[in-house]
């Protein structure tokens, strides 16, 4: 008889990149494992052996319906019975301790953020609001650890922040998959193709971004950016869709709930280069962004924020370039154009270790502990 393991998600989509494509997909190989996918309902339909998916119905993120889907998450476990629960949201921490406590199991916390960090030094919340929030995260992160079996931890930085985790944790970096295309054009420097994709928000650049496109632009006048993601910031998503609809050169596709992984796979592809003018923050000192790893794999270059982490990363790999966009001048940014001009990057000898199957091997090693 197959073992059952159930992947809780919540607020992110039931065919989550991570959760179904990395970590159910790598379980359900074997043919062991009967997989259980959770998680906010999407359009796409998907369907692989030994996974099942579980969606949700749709629900007001900041109502009452949040609080009950809680209750419906709860009622699939006891419905499912799986021997192990991986579970990567807050919200389902306390029903997935509460699962165990009654009908025993094993279960894991995937951490992809470290939520405390991004509260307290973010500003998606008003001054006071935002620390209270911070602490009752990390109060309910460490009130709930000692139940947890195992801890997954998205980023190696992580091992040295989050003191609960103790020595129970793997780290399990959200390295990409290998792509079944890649950008097969070199890039084109007289009309070139910019991208900002992924979570689209004030402290990840997105003005500074634009800023670098439009002074590109005066360059390169056929140049075009394409900005693809989720944006939870209602004023700021109507404020680039505006800008959209007033500039032919910037293509906005942005929604406040997450956009198809393959959607955004596409416009990449069509790209020359990704920017991550990521603004220098707390919350994201000694983070690699997944997308670093995924522009690699696409064999796309990136020009990233000046940092020491990256810029190692970049040094490594030939990925692309670091540029200071804190500080950007028009002068600035014509001088790296013509530097990235004289040095063209052609990415084909890629390090095995951007991929997934790395951190695959790690996690079965774990859930084949948990389940002896």
């Amino acid at each position: 008889m197959k073992r059952k393991i159930l992947i809780a998600s919540f607020l992110k989509p039931v065919n989550d990149i991570r959760s179904y494509e990395k970590i159910a997909k790598s379980l359900a190989k074997n043919n062991a494992h009967q997989i259980y996918c959770i998680g906010y309902p999407t359009n796409i339909a998907v369907s692989d052996k030994n996974i099942e998916l579980i969606p949700l119905s749709s629900f007001n993120k900041n109502g009452l319906g949040r609080i009950l889907a809680r209750w419906k998450v709860f009622k699939s476990y006891i419905k499912v019975k799986p021997e192990l629960i991986i579970v990567n949201s807050l919200d389902l921490l306390l029903f997935t301790c509460l699962y165990k406590i009654i009908f025993g199991g094993q279960i894991i916390y995937d951490i992809r953020e470290n939520y405390f960090k991004n509260l307290w030094h973010q500003h998606n919340y008003i001054w006071g609001l935002k620390h209270l929030l911070a602490l009752s995260v990390r109060a309910k992160e460490r009130i709930t650890a000692p139940l947890f079996n195992y801890f997954l931890l998205a980023e190696k930085v992580y091992s040295t922040q989050l003191i609960f985790v103790r020595k129970k944790f793997i780290v399990l970096e959200n390295k990409t998959l290998k792509p079944l295309i890649t950008k097969s054009t070199v890039v084109n420097y007289k009309s070139p193709t910019f991208i900002i994709s992924g979570t689209i928000a004030v402290e990840y650049g997105i003005y500074e971004g634009i800023t670098f496109f439009k002074s590109i632009l005066k360059t390169c006048q056929n140049s075009h950016l394409v900005i693809i993601g989720k944006c939870a910031n209602k004023s700021l998503l109507n404020e680039l869709n505006l800008l959209s609809n007033n500039s032919a050169n910037i293509n906005v596709i942005i929604s406040k709930n997450p956009i198809a992984h393959t959607h955004i796979e596409q416009e990449i592809l069509r790209s020359d280069f990704g920017l991550f003018p990521y603004m220098p923050n707390e919350s994201t000192k000694g983070k690699y962004p997944t997308k670093t790893f995924e522009f690699l794999g696409y064999s796309v270059p990136f020009i990233i924020q000046n940092n020491t982490e990256w810029k190692d990363f970049l040094a490594k790999h030939s990925a692309g370039f670091a540029f200071d966009f804190a500080n950007q001048t028009n002068e600035k940014i014509n001088k790296l154009w013509e530097h990235i001009k004289s040095n063209p990057i052609d990415i084909k000898n890629i390090d095995p270790s951007i991929y997934w199957k790395s951190e695959e091997e790690k996690l079965l090693k774990i859930i084949n502990t948990c389940l002896k």
